[in-house]
């Protein structure tokens, strides 16, 4: 028999000692939760299931009653509850087409809670929706969001100065949740609201570098220390294929010592056949990590050593370089974009490249890549002619 009860969790407390209510549902051995608008400010403001101690605690508590009558109703028309999981019970009560209309700010909030991403996405999500929360408000009804709507953000969002990629990773979050909606039921459109739309395009990212330049910044002679371990790293990340930071912040190179084995931290939930990026250490690359490997066999990254400043670390430290050195448009991306381009124009085959970068190798719509697969030798192979190139 599936029990509801209204609950408060300790442990998903926000800013301020405040909570959110949660519908508890406990069903066939498992419990799930269903997030509710109501907030408290404390948690002695609640108490066996009921709101105390607040002057709208009669408010609440009649909102919150109808809450679990309206779910409890649902959990009594459904014939083959002992059939469904809790969370399949949990979609049920969700998905009840009597309580369909929901506001677009608590789709968000629902679609941060239960869509499995990363916490750093989500983290990029709420800063998105904040964004977005000043010209269009949380309150309004899915159904009410149409192309004018849309159209009205972007031009908000231009008039504000932001960039085309900013704005369009703006707009790409609310189509997210817009799908959510309509996947789970909450809302159909006639027309959809993106019919139409002219999407921003994203600015071009000039970032790669020729091989004289990488040249130039690997002999560059440099006297600030700092200055000296992001060229390091910077060439790290070039010499290992164009692996990116939050890659090489993880690698322990006590277990990788000939062969470099990683699964991509961007693409580790996707599915693809390649799933971990495999080819053998260049000796190029030995040398700075015998230089910066700590005993632990991760990297010495930062000063001080958190994961947190890199970022800013070395964007201040590359513009030095790239002072010193002339050369434009000098990021740690760099690294990355060099590597591919620079393999590419080696002639190098683009799926060996993918494979290198921790990119599917089995897009494209064709049956081939269920006989053939890219090997590490191939990769080491390509990665060893890219760096050849430098000589």
């Amino acid at each position: 028999m599936a029990t509801l009860n209204a609950v408060i969790l300790p442990a998903k407390a926000l800013k301020g000692g405040r909570h959110k209510i949660r519908i508890s549902l406990a069903h066939n051995g498992e419990t799930r939760y269903i997030v509710t608008d109501i907030v408290l400010d404390s948690a002695k403001e609640f108490k066996n299931g009921s709101i105390i101690k607040r002057p709208d605690a009669s408010i609440l508590n009649t909102k919150l009653r109808g809450l679990l009558q309206k779910y409890q109703n649902t959990i009594n028309s459904i014939e083959y509850i002992n059939g469904l999981s809790c969370p399949e019970l949990v979609f049920e009560l969700k998905n009840d087409r009597r309580f369909a209309h929901r506001s677009l700010g608590s789709l968000v909030e629902e679609y941060l809670e239960s869509a499995i991403i990363k916490e750093s996405t989500r983290l990029n999500y709420l800063t998105i929706w904040k964004r977005i929360s000043r010209y269009i408000s949380g309150s309004m009804l899915m159904e009410s969001i149409n192309y004018h709507t849309v159209a009205n953000l972007i031009k908000s969002l231009y008039d504000k100065g932001l960039k085309s990629s900013t704005i369009r990773n703006d707009i790409t979050f609310l189509s997210i949740i817009i799908s959510y909606a309509k996947k789970h039921g909450y809302v159909t459109y006639r027309i959809d609201p993106f019919v139409g739309i002219n999407w921003p395009n994203p600015e071009p990212r000039y970032s790669w570098l020729t091989v004289d330049e990488i040249k130039k910044i690997r002999d560059v002679e440099l006297k600030n220390r700092r200055q000296i371990k992001c060229r390091d790293y910077f060439m790290l990340s070039y010499y290992l294929g164009g692996i990116n930071m939050a890659d090489l912040t993880y690698l322990n190179f006590n277990d990788c010592t000939e062969t470099i084995r990683y699964v991509r931290k961007k693409t580790e939930n996707s599915p693809k056949l390649n799933k971990y990026v495999e080819f053998s250490i260049p000796e190029e690359a030995i040398e700075i990590i015998d230089k910066y490997k700590r005993p632990d066999g991760l990297l010495s990254m930062t000063e001080p050593q958190r994961r947190d400043c890199m970022h800013g670390y070395f964007i201040r430290h590359l513009k030095g370089i790239a002072k010193i050195t002339g050369i434009k448009n000098l990021i740690f991306y760099s690294a990355r974009k060099s590597f591919s381009q620079h393999a590419f124009n080696l002639g190098i085959n683009t799926c060996v490249i993918d494979f290198i970068l921790g990119h599917r190798v089995d897009k494209g719509g064709t049956s081939l890549f269920s006989y053939i697969s890219v090997s590490p030798e191939m990769a080491t192979k390509a990665v060893r002619q890219v760096l050849d190139n430098l000589k």
